[in-house]
């Protein structure tokens, strides 16, 4: 029997549906909707109350449980330092309960669908010309967001790859990581396609596996962690090995949820594009500080908002989707910055098209 499920997540549980109004006004749902049954204590108290036979499952607590994007933002553990995990683990598990007790979620039937429509992946099959040597001791695995909305990155990654002198063992033909899975509960089968990928680059006998986003090395880590799945090679993160880049002018990094609150790597983010300057502007919000300087002009803390899910969304509600775009656009053009560099590949094609008139590039394009 697996250790992640609900049954071993009660005490977590009780924790997350104790209220908390100092995080409110974080919580990007809440935020859109002002509904207090979006917040996300409120939203598994719910979730709660079914599992425990409690009250009975309906459509409409259903689709308030699978509603939120999953971007940690506006939980518990933002203000009391509790496990950021918590929280996004027992609204994963409380999603595949309604599953089983009989919710007919639209979310999961266009997501496999989906699915089936494209033969287990998302998104149309591509590669990426990447340097190669069959005596490489190392991989890539390219996921599909990023090969298919940073194309513009390849050739700076290709040639920055050809001046270190790295090469990868196999092609870079893009991989689906199958996050999805577990954001609309199908943890079984989540866990299943895990173990193929992690199989699938085991037989490559590789000492590393290089990968280009946040959520691929979540999702190789922590969330193979919780699903109990050897991984036996090292997981590469790019960023971590990049040097301090040299932005020309005022810039804005769109970190994403996946770097700043699943992995927490605001200080890794922080070096690698540096700010000229500490000294907040006076009307920044106070954790989302806006910096002066003609550099890096946002300070890149956990409470970013976030443009969107990190994962590719079926149905949903389009109006709070397109007010928690809003609200996060809103902060971006306060910092006033010309360019803006992103490192979450699902939001680069709404950057992209909101700010026509700023230079809005993919991290490996700097490379």
């Amino acid at each position: 029997m697996r250790k992640f499920q609900l049954e071993h997540y009660e005490n977590q549980l009780n924790h997350q549906v104790i209220h908390m109004d100092q995080a409110v006004c974080y919580c990007p749902e809440f935020r859109a909707t002002k509904m207090m049954h979006d917040y996300p204590s409120r939203r598994l108290q719910l979730a709660r109350a079914v599992y425990k036979g409690e009250i009975e499952l309906s459509d409409y607590i259903g689709e308030i449980n699978f509603s939120s994007i999953l971007s940690r933002q506006g939980e518990r553990w933002q203000n009391f330092r509790e496990c950021a995990e918590d929280c996004t683990d027992v609204t994963i598990l409380c999603r595949e309960m309604l599953l089983k007790k009989g919710y007919q979620s639209p979310e999961v039937k266009e997501f496999q669908k989906a699915l089936e429509a494209k033969e287990g992946r998302l998104y149309e099959k591509t590669s990426w010309e990447l340097p190669m040597d069959e005596k490489s001791d190392k991989a890539i695995l390219l996921d599909e967001e990023t090969a298919q909305n940073a194309k513009a990155g390849e050739g700076p990654l290709r040639e920055y790859l050809n001046r270190k002198g790295i090469s990868f063992v196999n092609r870079a033909d893009a991989e689906f990581v199958g996050f999805e899975y577990f954001a609309y509960g199908l943890v079984e089968e989540g866990i299943e396609h895990l173990k193929q990928l992690v199989e699938k680059y085991a037989k490559m006998k590789v000492r590393q596996v290089w990968v280009l986003s946040a959520q691929t090395a979540y999702v190789l880590t922590k969330l193979a962690d919780k699903a109990e799945i050897t991984v036996p090679f090292e997981v590469i993160y790019l960023p971590e090995w990049l040097e301090p880049m040299d932005v020309k002018e005022k810039t804005y990094v769109y970190a994403g949820s996946f770097n700043l609150r699943y992995l927490l790597n605001a200080e890794l983010l922080g070096r690698l594009i540096p700010s000229e300057s500490e000294i907040q502007e006076v009307n920044s919000e106070e954790f989302i500080p806006i910096l002066k300087g003609d550099k890096r002009v946002n300070a890149l803390t956990v409470w970013q908002k976030p443009v969107g899910a990190e994962y590719k969304l079926f149905c949903g509600k389009k109006d709070m989707l397109q007010a928690i775009e809003q609200d996060a656009y809103e902060d971006i053009e306060r910092a006033k910055a010309g360019t803006i560099v992103v490192f979450e590949p699902t939001a680069l094609p709404k950057l992209k098209e909101k700010f026509r008139d700023k230079r809005v590039l993919h991290y490996l394009e700097l490379l």
